[in-house]
């Protein structure tokens, strides 16, 4: 979006003097303060070169907690029944189509089964940018911003109370932006977020962006800073920020997510916000070319935001800030292509298509997880991953292997939450005690640093023999596409202690990190070897492993095998073995980088270089991102990482 310096308030007014092409839009997002309900509502007149023009109002309701989350629909009018007269007051409508409204103090309005009457008023106040006069296609001007919001939305017979925050726009031009990102987070820790950034182009280039935090209420609030490594206060790194402002360079994903980042000299700035597909609404919007702009829009989305600091250029980075909020944040993707798997509302529609049929069932050859009773994982039994990350495996010896804790289990799971810092320090704390109090010494914020495995599970469906395995016999197992989540600093801090393994389990058991196919495919008549499969994972639609079952070093019976001498028993219904992962997992280390990280023996110290390192990746996951793991007939499980 361009915004304005210096308007005057009637350009708040229609700007349309009949000229064409033009468009022109007011809309305004509610944010109900509970965060799970919100209502976008527009106001548009659109003039083609040639041909008739047309008045619309659009409107979207939001509700995380309902079944479909998101109602949209849209109505039509004509220009000449658009009230397009200067208001006689600031409290009368700007622009008025039929019996619906908008103006600088509320809105009110209806289409097809939702109904809205909403105020504001207060707000922080306005940021300008670029000024009107200069000759760009699109202008923009606020109509107010953060605003206390109050109001009644009706769904056909139930009515709603809204109350929290409001923005609004007025746009207008004789062409629209093909490429917008925009995230509005009011309810960000204590400050309120929001990210724009615009091009002309139908892909992000030679356009503008803004990010801009603000603090509670507008008000300057006292930073707190990181500490040195002895806990006392450093003056050399910058400070927990109360206000944040910058050019970001930022890019949507397929998987309904918008990225930001500004990179300075001493200070670095990650923030995202996501939504569901489910919960996005979809919109064609014809611009004055005659082609449309897919926008899809969710207001019951996510957001996180960390800041890294560092004493000087070359220096490590050293987190400062970590700010997330779960719903309540509007975010907005303009483009000409749609998003995989949003509903969009086609320009000469009125309502959304029905929505696409549910999954079909599994076939007849696959079945419900049983009960289970252990999980085992196994590492370095992938040739690739071994040589990537510097080390070497004995083929005649067992692999590695290690407990991950049931909790983890999560068949099926959409949605796995990234510790915070309190979560990592009490795992790491019940590991071992006064960790959690000398690692809070060195950092401020204690990342997780979060990594994928993409894996084949073998799932054990009822009592294995190992003896009939050894000889070829089939045995009941199952297979299962599994994703062994890792918080890479917990497996860090153990690599110099004698205890290394069990740091692995920590990094790997907390609740969810084990996302796998909500069924198990079960090959009739059992398994005595493993199939060929291929085993694929993405990251936001990026292919970032692919790999055969036929490059594992271990073959099923000495999988089975190293299972059953892990746990001391046998093999029973509901144990779960993880088969290892291939290359391409989000912390790659090359011989000689494995070789230096090797002669580093303070763990503490290679704990900060790890967290340095992962503020300037680009591998390694972050809340917001949606991990894809599939493994053929064995399933597939998709995963976004939330907050």
């Amino acid at each position: 979006m361009v915004y304005v310096v210096g308007m005057p308030r009637d350009l708040d007014r229609p700007q349309w003097k009949g000229q064409r092409p033009w468009f022109e839009i007011w809309f305004a997002v509610v944010l109900d303060a509970r965060r799970r309900r919100a209502l976008w509502v527009r106001q548009t007149l659109f003039v083609p070169r040639t041909g008739d023009g047309r008045a619309t109002t659009w409107g979207a309701w939001f509700d995380a907690d309902a079944v479909p989350p998101t109602r949209a629909a849209k109505r039509f009018g004509s220009l000449e029944r658009a009230r397009l007269d200067e208001p006689a007051s600031g409290d009368q409508p700007l622009i008025q189509i039929e019996d619906c409204w908008l103006g600088r103090t509320g809105a009110a309005g209806s289409v097809a089964g939702l109904a809205w009457d909403v105020g504001w008023t207060g707000g922080r106040p306005v940021h300008d940018e670029v000024p009107a006069w200069l000759p760009a296609p699109t202008h923009a001007r606020r109509i107010v911003h953060d605003a206390e919001a109050t109001g009644r939305v009706t769904l056909g017979d139930e009515t709603c109370e809204i109350a929290g925050r409001a923005i609004a726009l007025h746009l207008w031009g004789k062409r629209r932006l093909p490429t917008l990102q925009w995230i509005y987070a009011p309810w960000i820790g204590d400050g309120s977020l929001e990210i724009q950034a615009a091009s002309l182009q139908d892909r992000f280039s030679l356009g503008l962006a803004m990010l801009r935090l603000d603090g509670p209420g507008g008000r300057t609030r006292a930073p707190t800073g990181p500490l040195d490594p002895r806990g006392r206060a450093d003056p050399g790194l910058p400070r927990r920020p109360s206000s944040l402002s910058g050019r970001p360079a930022t890019s949507a994903h397929a998987s309904c997510l918008v990225t930001a980042t500004v990179a300075g000299a001493r200070r670095l700035i990650h923030a995202r916000a996501w939504a569901e597909p489910e919960t996005m609404v979809g919109y064609a919007y014809r611009d004055t070319d005659d082609r449309d702009l897919m926008i899809a829009h969710s207001d019951i989305g996510s957001a996180h935001l960390e800041v890294y600091g560092r004493t000087a250029p070359g220096a490590p980075w050293r987190p400062v800030d970590e700010r997330r909020v779960d719903g309540g944040v509007a975010v907005e993707i303009h483009q000409r292509a749609t998003l995989p798997d949003v509903a969009y509302l086609g320009w000469d529609d009125t309502t959304r298509p029905a929505p696409a049929p549910a999954t079909p069932p599994p076939t007849t050859d696959h079945v419900a997880w049983p009960a289970v009773s252990a999980i085992v994982a196994l590492g370095l039994t992938y040739g690739d991953h071994v040589r990537e990350t510097g080390q070497r495996v004995d083929p005649s010896a067992p692999p590695t292997s290690f407990t991950k804790h049931v909790r983890a289990f999560a068949p099926g799971a959409t949605r796995v939450a990234v510790p915070d810092t309190e979560a990592l320090l009490a795992a790491l704390d019940a590991l071992e005690p006064g960790l959690a109090a000398e690692l809070r010494s060195r950092m401020a914020i204690v990342p997780p640093v979060m990594d994928y495995e993409g894996e084949l599970a073998v799932v054990a469906l009822d009592a294995i023999d190992d003896e009939q395995l050894d000889a070829g016999v089939a045995q009941p197992f199952g297979l299962a596409a599994a994703n062994d989540l890792t918080a890479r600093l917990c497996q860090v801090l153990g690599e110099t202690t004698e205890r290394a393994l069990e740091y692995w389990t920590c990094a790997k058991s907390f609740t969810g990190f084990l996302p796998l196919a909500p069924t198990v495919w079960a090959p009739p008549g059992g398994l005595a070897t493993l199939p060929e499969l291929t085993l694929e994972t993405r990251v936001n639609g990026e292919l970032r492993q692919s790999a055969s079952t036929k490059i594992l070093i271990y073959p099923l019976r000495a999988i089975a095998r190293a299972a059953r001498a892990h746990l001391g028993r046998p093999l029973v219904r509901g144990d779960v073995i993880l088969t290892g992962t291939p290359s391409g997992v989000g912390l790659r280390m090359s011989p000689l980088t494995r070789r230096f990280a090797a002669l580093i023996k303070d763990r503490f110290r290679k704990a900060e270089l790890l967290v340095s390192s992962f503020a300037t990746s680009t591998e390694l996951l972050r809340p917001g991102d949606l991990v894809e793991v599939d493994a053929g007939p064995a399933g597939r499980i998709r995963t976004r990482l939330g907050v």
